[in-house]
Order: structure tokens, then C-alpha cells, then sequence
């Protein structure tokens, strides 16, 4: 997992108690939409090296946060 990898993921954790990080501080993050960054939140956590130390019950959270953005219609 590389650094930017690392910081998606840290900012997913501490948002995702709050149901998910805010578009505004996603796309100055990281610039990019929700469903994107979601969407590498998705692969990031299908690898081992990504889920470590994670609790299960805290990937989880994060898993359903990012199938909602999934599910979302794009905006305009």
C-alpha cells in the first residue's frame, strides 16, 4: 500500500463512525468525487496488507459506506 493508499484509508476510518467522510474533504484530499475515491476504498481493502490491523466490525462500516456511494446516482 503506498502513501496515498494509506492516507485514503486513514481518512475513510476516522470518518466512517460519522457515516463517511465529507465530498468537500475528499476532493480537496484528494480530488476526486466520492464514488471514486470510495471505489479505490473498495480495492484497497480487498488486500491483505490493508486490513491488518483493522477490526472487522470497522471494515465493515467502511465497506457499507462505500457500497452506498456505489449505488448512488452521479451528480451533476
Amino acid at each position: 500500500m503506498n502513501a496515498e493508499e494509506q492516507a485514503m484509508l486513514e481518512l475513510a476510518r476516522i470518518w466512517a463512525p460519522y457515516g463517511g467522510a465529507r465530498p468537500a474533504d475528499i476532493l480537496v484530499e484528494f480530488g476526486m468525487s466520492p464514488a471514486r475515491f470510495y471505489a479505490n476504498i473498495t480495492r484497497i481493502l480487498r488486500t491483505n496488507a490493508a486490513v491488518w490491523n483493522m477490526p472487522i466490525a470497522e471494515r465493515y462500516r467502511i465497506e457499507e459506506i462505500a457500497a452506498r456511494y456505489s449505488t448512488q446516482p452521479a451528480s451533476v
